[in-house]
């Protein structure tokens, strides 16, 4: 099976780059040429550059995100890869406001002692608390109410702001929802209380002045805005203060709420503040969208997209870089889109290049894009997303196994060239929300895989500070930019 698809990659790829139809000298191999000039040092500084202070973490709608699609389009028409956006531009635009977050705020835990005097304890970011990246700005000082998961669900017959006042209180919730098992359909009936917006947006509803979420420590502009109304994210420090002294530990509690389906709400009796300095601005996103046309007549339009979200998590006060997550995805695709473009090679179906926004605040532009796409009725063969595919040894395509007659395009160019270990998955129900800008692909039944790097070898910082250049392994981001060369390349010119 092995050879089979090996030698199907042959037929798509390496026929169409013989001499007769390219004009290249005989023995002249265009394709492997620009294979091997892939280069892990340009991959490295692209990233670098996308990481840096001046594109301030990429929030999608900020200045530092429009200058980055700028960057990224200003490669592409280098390159010779065509315009696919609005209007003859790379450029893909929607309306997106952002917030600036000025400083790192604070958090602090007022803790009464004899005589009547207060101690405050004053926690420390990031290992206390997270800033809350879409927090009003202000400062609220209450008791904290603990409210479980944060839901009012009457068709549930659940409701964590039962027989609890947190008007004008800070109210304290977890992420998620009691029910747990995504893959089971019942799930449905939970999954819009998982949304950190409505988590929000419900406070907001039930009087509360403030919240700390308990969501761990790293930033998520994925929730909604209200003005002066400030939150943060916690840890177990916070938690473990908070629950001193209470009836029961947090996990105990969480365990009863889990198995009863009933909440446990209370107020906690102790005082916190919230501190937050932030700035919200109506503004406009976009994605960038390159091209390299088809030639075939009875297949160009038909569409090989690969897409990766430009877009990070901003500047809580102290920069997110999004080395990791995600320049690696965006420069891998560039890395495979100036080889593609360079060896010249005649493909049969087009190829997309999707730089998406909005990501990282709910898959809003990679929903833009499927939309789009589907309204115009193109025909998409495959999808190909790149998520944090920058730290590792290994390669692992999920949706490999459901649609392997996109697989064997991969894992034909691995055996023969790379040489490194690769895995494949299924796609399997899941009614959780999604997570991932391929989620939009595959809810239209288009073959998609996700590439993912496996083996970590470097720690992950997961939206936090340390996500830069210094957290990626240049050489598995040179593999998987060769192995997108190959791979699109096979898919495109696949008979």
């Amino acid at each position: 099976m092995m050879k089979q698809a090996f030698l199907i990659l042959c037929t798509g790829v390496f026929i169409s780059t013989s001499p007769c139809l390219t004009g290249q000298e005989p023995g002249r191999d265009p394709l492997m040429e620009q294979f091997h000039a892939i280069s892990s040092h340009d991959l490295l500084n692209w990233a670098a550059t996308l990481s840096s202070p001046e594109f301030n973490g990429r929030m999608t709608g900020s200045p530092g995100f429009v200058k980055a699609t700028t960057w990224v389009a200003e490669n592409l028409e280098k390159w010779g890869i065509k315009p696919a956006g609005d209007e003859g531009t790379y450029f893909q635009w929607f309306d997106h406001g952002y917030n600036e977050v000025h400083n790192l705020g604070g958090l602090s835990l007022h803790i009464p002692i004899k005589g009547g005097d207060t101690i405050i304890k004053q926690y420390r970011f990031p290992d206390g608390y997270f800033p809350g990246m879409n927090s009003g700005s202000g400062e609220v000082t209450a008791e904290v109410v603990f409210v479980g998961y944060g839901v009012t669900a009457p068709e549930l017959d659940y409701d964590d702001y039962a027989g609890v006042d947190v008007q004008g209180k800070i109210v304290m919730f977890c992420r998620d929802v009691p029910y747990k098992d995504s893959r089971n359909p019942e799930y449905s009936k939970w999954v819009k209380y998982c949304y950190h917006h409505y988590k929000l947006d419900n406070a907001v509803k039930h009087g509360a002045a403030g919240m700390i979420y308990i969501d761990g420590l790293h930033a998520n502009p994925n929730i909604s805005y209200h003005p002066g109304f400030v939150w943060c994210g916690i840890g177990d420090e916070v938690l473990n203060d908070l629950f001193a002294g209470q009836k029961h530990t947090y996990r105990e509690i969480m365990g009863k709420i889990d198995q009863s389906f009933k909440p446990h709400s209370f107020p906690t009796g102790k005082m916190m503040t919230i501190r937050a300095s932030t700035t919200w601005h109506e503004g406009k996103a976009c994605n960038v969208l390159g091209m390299i046309p088809g030639t075939d007549p009875g297949l160009k339009d038909e569409w090989v997209v690969v897409g990766a979200h430009l877009d990070a998590v901003g500047n809580c006060g102290v920069l997110l870089p999004g080395a990791l997550d995600n320049a690696s995805g965006c420069v891998d695709i560039m890395g495979a889109a100036r080889a593609m473009a360079a060896a010249g090679i005649p493909l049969k179906r087009s190829v997309l290049f999707a730089f998406f926004g909005g990501e990282e605040t709910g898959l809003v532009g990679s929903g833009l894009v499927a939309r789009k796409l589907k309204q115009e009725g193109k025909k998409v063969a495959a999808y190909i997303n790149l998520d944090m595919v920058g730290n590792g040894t290994g390669f692992h395509l999920a949706g490999g196994s459901t649609w392997p007659e996109v697989f064997k395009h991969f894992e034909a160019a691995n055996e023969k060239y790379l040489h490194r270990s690769m895995g494949s998955s299924e796609v399997r129900s899941h009614y959780g929300r999604p997570r991932s800008d391929a989620a939009h692909f595959e809810k239209a039944g288009i073959p998609t895989l996700s590439l993912y790097t496996t083996r970590p070898v470097k720690p992950v910082y997961y939206h936090l500070p340390g996500d830069d250049v210094h957290s990626l392994t240049p050489e598995i981001m040179e593999d998987a930019a060769k192995l997108l060369l190959l791979s699109l390349t096979g898919i495109a010119n696949e008979e």
